[in-house]
């Protein structure tokens, strides 16, 4: 089916947030295009297993992420693809990467998305239910674990962090 010329809204990416905007959009009455070259929801949505992560305050970019990046750029088996070749086009982004991974900047970034996590869940509870889906949602929270007990130190500072902005946690000991 050939997309029209025009349209009044066009959303790129048909995951889970696409999907919604979308969903939310056309129950208002706006005309939608949802453009995506995959099948909705297999695409990142899919990667993340559809995850709604509320408890997901702690920007990737924080003091203990930037104590680790010279290992993160070094080292061959790192999560952090680095193409040596593209570091000049990089460098501005790994510069800002850097300064908002301060602490300063992480809790000004972490208090932002707890402003917008604070509302997601009921906000897609609502939405499942309007769309008679609600079987489709589970509240199945986040397990941390941690192999050494220096590793469950060292995240002392996201847990207080989680904790003052009222996500729930509970520590079990090793046993439980």
């Amino acid at each position: 089916m050939a997309a029209p010329e025009t349209v009044e809204v066009a959303i790129v990416g048909a995951g889970i947030v696409g999907l919604a905007t979308a969903l939310r959009l056309a129950a208002e009455g706006r005309e939608v295009l949802l453009i995506d070259p995959n099948e909705p929801g297999s695409g990142a949505s899919f990667g993340n297993a559809g995850t709604l992560a509320e408890y997901a305050c702690m920007p990737v970019g924080n003091p203990a992420v930037l104590r680790q990046l010279p290992k993160l750029l070094l080292d061959p088996d790192s999560p952090f693809a680095w193409r040596w070749p593209a570091f000049f086009q990089l460098a501005p982004w790994l510069v800002q990467f850097v300064r908002q991974s301060l602490p300063a900047a992480t809790r000004a970034n972490a208090l932002a998305l707890a402003g917008l996590l604070a509302e997601a869940l009921p906000a897609w509870e609502e939405m499942v239910k309007e769309a008679d889906v609600a079987d489709l949602l589970r509240r199945n929270g986040c397990l941390y674990l941690y192999r050494r007990e220096i590793d469950f130190a060292k995240a002392a500072g996201g847990r207080a962090l989680r904790a003052g902005f009222g996500v729930h946690q509970e520590v079990l000991t090793p046993g439980e």
